[in-house]
């Protein structure tokens, strides 16, 4: 029998720090190099990750069976009460006498109300029958940072079941590569690494075109370099920036083989194969925590690796920058 296989690419966090101002007289822009290892914590508010069933003393109950929520929900009230942590919505399930809870639900850009039951599990502890978490951690790769240290990171967003999960706050730290867990076709390998101590920034937005934030305890010692537009972006060889062994910027040669220009934002304008013998010896090929490494093409920043191909990972995908910038110009001007 005969073995079918689809062409599959995922999303393989990792960030990027560029700095951007304009040059006076000139639309021109202008941003530092990054390729730098972070590690992130992002604070997502009271996610619905799942549902079950409770296992009562009168047998298994579904408390959310006639409420309207959803995996993918946020609970940012309980009876009025603003709960931001696990841990809050816990307590206050334990100190309550009530049967029934109100819980204010965030779906999307929409808020509304919802009833669910509150009973007793078998070893008399009060629940609701929902899976949830405030938390999510990684590693990436910094993607930029702008003439007020403001930085953006990953080449796309972060996602939990197809959903762009909403951040609340988060914290950014340095990161550091231990040790790589090399692709292999139909496996999407890993940079392996450690978080160092003390934030070096704050993240508060995730967007479908990756992670920003504003950066506190770094220096811009890294190589100032001009925003490519699409326009600029060819077929031909290229360079990406990336970390593979501690906290050392290396750059690695790729081939641009296809390019697609886009009117809207979206994380696959630009398809590379990676040329250089020493990083698919060493990783092969694209790993998950590359996204958001940047790509230079002539001596201009032209995207953020997003994607890697599974099925063949010297193969990957990569956002076109002036998405990033884009977005990054309209959080300044908020």
């Amino acid at each position: 029998m005969k073995k079918i296989l689809k062409t599959l690419t995922i999303f393989i966090m990792l960030l990027v720090t560029i700095s951007l101002f304009r040059v006076q007289a000139s639309s021109k822009q202008y941003v530092y190099l990054g390729g730098d290892s972070i590690g992130l914590k992002m604070n997502t508010g009271v996610y619905v990750v799942g549902k079950y069933e409770v296992q009562t003393k009168r047998g298994r109950v579904s408390p959310w069976q006639n409420s309207n929520i959803n995996v993918g929900d946020t609970i940012e009230k309980i009876n009025g009460i603003k709960v931001d942590t696990n841990k809050q919505l816990i307590n206050y399930l334990n100190q309550s006498n009530q049967d029934i809870a109100n819980l204010q639900i965030k779906r999307g850009n929409t808020s509304f109300n919802t009833n669910i039951e509150i009973i007793k599990n078998s070893t008399n502890e009060k629940s609701i029958g929902l899976y949830i978490r405030d938390q999510i951690l990684g590693i990436g790769t910094l993607t930029f940072i702008t003439e007020n240290n403001q930085f953006a990171s990953l080449g796309h967003g972060v996602y939990d079941n197809q959903v762009l999960l909403s951040v609340a706050s988060g914290d950014l730290y340095k990161s550091s590569v231990r040790n790589i867990k090399k692709s292999e076709p139909g496996i999407a390998g890993e940079k392996r690494a450690s978080l160092e101590r003390g934030i070096i920034g704050t993240i508060y937005e995730n967007d479908v075109t990756g992670l920003y934030g504003k950066l506190e305890n770094i220096s811009k010692n890294n190589k100032l370099v001009e925003v490519a537009s699409q326009k600029d972006v060819k077929n031909g060889p290229a360079k990406i920036y990336t970390v593979v062994d501690g906290q050392t910027i290396n750059e690695y040669n790729i081939e641009i083989i296809d390019i697609k220009r886009q009117s809207r934002k979206g994380v696959k304008g630009i398809k590379f194969k990676v040329t250089d013998s020493n990083l698919i010896a060493k990783t092969g090929g694209i790993v998950q925590g590359m996204s958001g490494s940047p790509i230079v093409q002539d001596g201009k920043i032209i995207g953020a690796v997003s994607h890697v191909t599974v099925e063949n990972p010297i193969y990957g995908y990569a956002m076109h920058i002036e998405w990033m910038v884009d977005e990054a110009n309209r959080l300044n001007r908020q």
